[in-house]
Formats: structure tokens, C-alpha cells, sequence
């Protein structure tokens, strides 16, 4: 028998600062540096989007953003985590807190649960990770990357 996977549904958009954290950089626009890929990231609170923002991370750190989308360019040179992103950007994330939000936090890689601490999922190419609090929003298990990206 074949899984179907679960509905794909607009969540909203969570309105305030809370679902909308800025980053502390500039936004880094690279253009030499060693290899790199990337991974997409969707955060929710209380089954909202939150925002993942551009300007997160530098050349010279190991994760970066770019802009809004959920995309994070990932240094091929380092072993990141997603908690490594959470370091970077300068934010709190938890097996029981994630930005500015207090509960259980619930991670899927490509569909499936993270049984481990939330900081320890490893950022491999092409990796969908969610990332959940204070509600289950039906995880994603791919992400079409635009064609070319590393």
C-alpha cells in the first residue's frame, strides 16, 4: 500500500513581531567562497507561519540567508545543525522553546518526526526541515528547489 502524504494547505502568516523576527545582519550576498548547498526550513507557532528572515549569517559563517523563503545556504566545509542557525541568527530554540514561544517543539526531516533534540538536526542538501510549536501543521517532505541551486 502506498502512503499518500498528508494535504498541503496555506497556512497563514502569523501577524506581530513574534512571527516576524528580523535578523541582526546585513543580508549577505556572496559571491566567492567554497561550496555550498542548501536546505529549506519552515517554521510554525500556534500552527502560523514564522517568518524565516533574510540577513541571517555572514560569508563568513557556516549558515546563511538570503532571503524570505525558508532557503539556507549551507557551507559544504562544515558539519551545520539547525541548531548552528539558531546560534547564528542569535535565537533560542529548545526541545522546549523556539524564538519567542514557550512549549514543545516538534522537528520532521523529510516528513518524518526528529526524536532528538531539536539543535542536533543535521542541515544536509536538499533537507526539508520543519519545525513546530504549540500545534501540528502536517509536515512537508520536499521542497522543489529552483533548478541549479547548490
Amino acid at each position: 500500500m502506498i502512503a499518500t502524504p498528508p494535504p498541503v494547505y496555506p497556512w497563514p502568516i502569523g501577524v506581530g513581531p513574534r512571527y516576524h523576527p528580523v535578523a541582526r545582519g546585513a543580508i549577505a550576498h556572496c559571491t566567492s567562497g567554497g561550496r555550498s548547498f542548501q536546505v529549506h526550513i519552515e517554521l510554525f507557532a500556534r500552527r502560523k507561519v514564522v517568518i524565516l528572515p533574510p540577513g541571517i549569517g555572514t560569508c563568513h559563517d557556516p549558515v546563511r540567508t538570503t532571503a524570505p523563503t525558508g532557503v539556507v545556504h549551507v557551507s559544504a566545509v562544515h558539519r551545520s545543525t539547525l541548531g548552528d542557525l539558531f546560534r547564528v541568527w542569535g535565537r533560542r530554540l529548545s526541545s522546549g522553546a523556539m524564538l519567542s514561544f514557550r512549549g514543545r517543539v516538534s522537528v520532521f526531516v523529510g516528513g518524518r518526526r526528529w526524536r532528538g533534540e531539536p539543535r542536533r538536526v543535521p542541515l544536509t542538501e536538499h533537507a526539508q526541515v520543519v519545525v513546530e510549536i504549540g500545534g501540528y501543521v502536517a509536515p512537508h517532505s520536499t521542497y522543489l528547489f529552483p533548478k541549479g541551486a547548490g
